[in-house]
């Protein structure tokens, strides 16, 4: 790992630094004040640029050796390595320096609105200018201790370069020597001694079966694929040997052909080799006819099976022109074996691709004891004894489990057997030889960004089993996930969560709880080892039970799980992260020596309760802190609890903050928040009993250009009518946010005008049980306008007296494809004839019991209506009615106290999918029976009597 999370802070101390100094060379040419200004600091602007163009420098370097290079030179690894401490200092620099830009900012805008109260003071009134200055241009003064740390950075930089022009042998040093590269993996071949392969019988019966079901009668195409998908070293090349030399397929088939792929997908080059290894040589390769032309002749009305070992090849077009010759044969079945699911799906013709799994344990055993035990050591019980546990550490992988016996096989030293159970895999000289490079090729096949994720996961422990939320909110305070145009950075995590789940770097679990069946994640023991062995000392976790914890002084990001009465030693003075993991068990001694070194922290995830007594003390020390979480919030699925910090007290000078926790206010310090512009997300509570307008415009909401999420709540304690109209008006968030995904308002009476915010894209609204009535102020300002021009998703919930939505203009929500209503037990929409909803593709309906007729909707798909009632007076024996939905393919109606329901075939000519739970319906009435859509029909409708 060169600089695999050094490249990416650069990266972003680039883009920070770049947008900041050509602001201040524009500004300081467009007046006389700023370039009075520009004199004093030439010499420090001059410095940033030319660290700029160091660090550019910098970034290239670093990021050509991670992608690019296998170093193996101690000079080279020496140069990265600092290299990569001088990235991480150049962006603490820059970051620095933007804090201070941020709080001149603050400054001047504070300071604007008292300029006529000091006028007649000329030197405050001169320096109030300046500040203004700094505000409105973007020029801010550099601190003479960041201009020195500059110099000094590429002063460093310098040496560096120093270094490697002079102290680099050369070929007048001496002849070089080239050792072989024991990291690449040798050509396999379908040479394969099947009677010692233990634990894949089974699966090569099961393949083998599959193919000779395959005829050439029985597929549309001549070309059938069959991958085989597994991580690295579990046999996946052992099982297509396997089923290659099966004497029923070799006398099903006429032709026989192996080819190793590898990394290089060349399909000219694999073409060749694929005639080769069908002749068994080369010898009448044509020059004339081109390869593909020959093996399209060679095949041409054949029974062939091919074999592709090893494929990593993603592009489809690659792929098509390789097969293309192989339609000329009768029948050409190919295995592909691949460490990608997503090379799997682009290849697969038969269906499902065969997913391979580890050994049980007694075929790891019974393989271990074939490669280990000797006449000389295989009757001791303590080696056999010894020997289990080893197994038990190789978590069924076939390769680790023979690298490992092998190195055992003639060791008769008890404590050589010993050593290899302590000892970390990569620790050991074989399996770092052996097992590592199979391991790593899937690594460095890898996207960078994929790199990332996946390294980061080693601050979870062995056998650790996390949910899809948890890893993404990892991920998110190390901000490793950037959101774009398109996707937020939820969108972006589920993929790369994803495609590491179909590279093999993670396995997907379902687990049942309480009837429940939840998605979970799990990394193989090996994988992990490999995590952590790529993140060398970077990351670190103490989740020792030792009463003394040494850490690593290159430690940048530290998790912490399950410590008891633990002493740790003072932490590095790089930090940058420490989270701890939910339900962590945590009590250290001296747990002021873990926060001793936090000026550099990012990120602080603490447990609720856990280390947080420490935080008001941090306060003053955390002005790079980007994000602040409590577990009891970090991996919530509900509506997030509000956490017990004291207030906001403390935080207002953090304005580099992006991710606060919840927060309860206990008396009126919002105020604190006045210089938190960066802040994305914010949930504030206890707003009913201690917000005062004026508090509420100090917050400076509309400031807060980059926040994503809001939410308000102001409880069960509100203020009167008045009061929460300029309340709400005064936490009115910026115009043109980014994005909101969620805006919850619980405990009002009166909802706020939000269709005038045109950024607006997700709108949750909750817990107003008092609103009665939502018109057209609730999408504009301004009687007939059309509102939330943006808005996908609204959805409302537990509104027990909201009767009335009127005011809809035809047009409005021109977006919004999700619309969900719940627990919302007054409102009717017969006022409603048509929906004017013109984007809307889903409807949801939950315990709304006086809801009994739905609109029509040309645009509707998806109608899911949940009649179950808690109050019996309110349900209806009666089921929905339906007006035309033309577009309606899936309806679900779940109504258990109704006695009829009325369906009209005319109205539903769409419909494919009909899902009914009625317990007590006796009568299913339709009109026009025989032209009821023949998809609901064949999904088993009850029969009912003619109407």
């Amino acid at each position: 790992m060169a600089g695999l999370f050094a490249t990416l802070a650069i990266r972003k101390a680039l883009d920070k630094l770049s947008s900041i100094l050509p602001a201040i060379s524009l500004s300081a040419s467009s007046s006389s004040a700023a370039a009075m200004v520009r004199q004093g600091h030439e010499q420090d602007l001059e410095d940033l640029r030319m660290l700029e163009r160091t660090m550019h420098r910098i970034h290239a370097t670093l990021k050509d050796a991670e992608q690019h290079w296998d170093i193996r030179d101690e000079s080279a690894k020496l140069r990265l390595k600092e290299l990569k401490e001088l990235a991480y200092d150049a962006e603490d620099l820059v970051d620095e320096y933007e804090y201070e830009l941020e709080v001149n900012r603050c400054k001047a805008e504070a300071l604007q609105p008292s300029a006529s109260v000091a006028s007649h003071k000329r030197k405050w009134q001169q320096e109030q200018e300046n500040e203004v200055l700094y505000y409105n241009t973007g020029m801010a003064h550099v601190p003479e201790e960041l201009a020195l740390k500059a110099r000094k950075l590429i002063k460093r930089f310098h040496e560096i370069q120093y270094y490697s022009d002079n102290f680099t042998l050369s070929e007048n040093d001496g002849e070089r020597r080239f050792a072989p590269n024991i990291g690449t993996l040798p050509k396999t071949s379908s040479v394969i001694y099947a009677p010692k392969i233990i634990g894949r019988e089974q699966d090569k019966d099961n393949i083998v079966e599959k193919l000779l079901s395959m005829t050439s009668d029985s597929v549309a195409t001549p070309v059938s694929i069959l991958a085989i998908v597994g991580m690295g070293g579990l046999g996946k090349t052992t099982l297509a040997q396997l089923v290659y030399n099966d004497s029923r397929i070799q006398g099903f088939f006429d032709m026989h052909a192996w080819v190793c792929v590898s990394e290089q997908f060349d399909p000219t080059y694999i073409t060749k080799s694929i005639i080769s290894s069908l002749k068994k040589d080369n010898s009448d390769l044509s020059e004339v006819c081109s390869p593909h032309e020959t093996l399209a002749k060679r095949i041409k009305q054949k029974m062939v099976l091919l074999v592709l070992d090893d494929v990593w090849n993603e592009r489809r077009d690659c792929w098509d022109l390789l097969c293309e010759p192989m339609n000329t044969a009768k029948l050409c079945m190919i295995i592909v074996t691949t460490r990608s699911e997503r090379v799997a799906k682009l290849v697969q013709t038969m269906p499902n691709f065969y997913s391979l799994n580890c050994l049980s344990s007694e075929e790891s055993w019974s393989l271990f004891k074939q490669v280990a035990f000797t006449v000389d050591n295989g009757n001791t019980p303590n080696l056999q004894e010894i020997g289990m546990s080893i197994v038990k550490k190789c978590k069924g992988l076939p390769l680790a489990i023979k690298t490992l016996a092998s190195m055992l096989r003639y060791e008769t030293c008890e404590q050589r057997w010993k050593d290899v159970i302590e000892s970390e895999l990569w620790d050991l000289e074989q399996p770092r030889n052996e097992v590592l490079p199979s391991l790593e090729l899937s690594y460095k096949n890898m996207p960078i960004y994929l790199k990332r994720c996946f390294v980061a996961i080693s601050l979870y422990p062995k056998d650790y089993i996390f949910d899809r939320n948890q890893v993404l909110q990892l991920w998110k305070v190390l901000d490793l996930l950037q959101s774009d145009r398109h996707n937020n950075e939820t969108e972006i995590g589920n993929r790369y969560l994803d495609e590491l789940v179909e590279r093999s770097f993670l396995l997907f679990l379902l687990t049942k709880v309480d009837g429940h069946y939840y998605k979970k994640y799990l990394m193989h023991d090996l994988i992990h080892d490999l995590a952590c062995f790529l993140s060398a000392d970077e990351f670190f976790r103490l989740d020792d039970s030792s009463t003394s914890i040494e850490i690593p002084q290159n430690a940048r990001y530290i998790s912490i799980q399950n410590l008891a009465s633990s002493e740790i030693s003072i932490t590095p003075l790089a930090l940058r992260a420490i989270i701890v993991l939910p339900r962590a068990e945590v009590n250290i001694n001296n747990s002021e020596a873990l926060f001793s070194n936090c000026e550099k922290l990012r990120a602080l995830v603490l447990g609720e309760g856990c280390l947080d007594q420490n935080l008001p003390a941090l306060m003053g020390r955390l002005k790079l802190l980007r994000h602040l979480k409590l577990v009891t919030s970090f991996f919530s699925h509900s509506d997030p609890c509000w956490d017990h910090v004291d207030g906001l007290r403390g935080i207002g000078h953090l304005n580099n903050m992006l991710t606060l926790p919840p927060i309860h206010l206990r008396n009126d310090r919002i105020i604190e928040l006045r210089s938190l512009n960066k802040l994305r997300e914010l949930r504030i509570g206890g707003l009913g009993l201690h917000m005062t307008i004026d508090g509420a415009k100090d917050a400076r909401l509309q400031s807060k250009r980059h926040l994503q999420l809001l939410s308000l709540d102001f409880g069960d304690c509100c203020p009167d009518h008045n009061q929460q109209v300029q309340l709400l008006e005064s936490l009115r968030p910026h115009r043109k946010p980014q994005r909101i995904d969620n805006n919850e308002l619980r405990g009002s009476e009166y909802l706020p005008t939000l269709g005038d915010l045109p950024s607006l894209v997700s709108l949750h609204i909750h817990d107003m049980m008092i609103v009665e009535r939502i018109g057209w102020e609730f999408c504009s300002h301004f009687h007939g306008v059309k509102g939330f021009p943006s808005l996908t998703q609204l959805r409302f919930n537990w509104m027990h007296k909201w009767s009335e939505w009127s005011g809809i203009v035809d047009g409005g929500f021109p977006r919004l494809r999700t619309l969900s209503i719940c627990h919302v037990h007054s409102l009717r929409l017969d006022n409603i004839e048509s929906f004017p909803f013109r984007s809307l593709i889903t409807l949801e309906l939950d315990k709304c019991c006086c809801i009994t007729t739905i609109p029509a909707s040309t645009s509707l798909r998806t109608l899911r209506i949940d009649r179950r009632s808690f109050d019996l007076r309110r349900s209806s024996t009666d089921g929905p009615r339906l007006n035309r939905l033309p577009s309606l393919e899936c309806l679900t109606v779940i109504c258990h106290d109704t006695t009829s329901i009325l369906l009209q075939p005319q109205h539903l000519p769409s419909l494919k999918k009909l899902n009914l739970s009625c317990e007590k319906t006796a009568v299913l009435r339709w009109t026009f029976r025989p032209h009821f859509p023949l998809g609901a029909q064949a999904l088993g409708m009850p029969k009912a009597p003619n109407s």
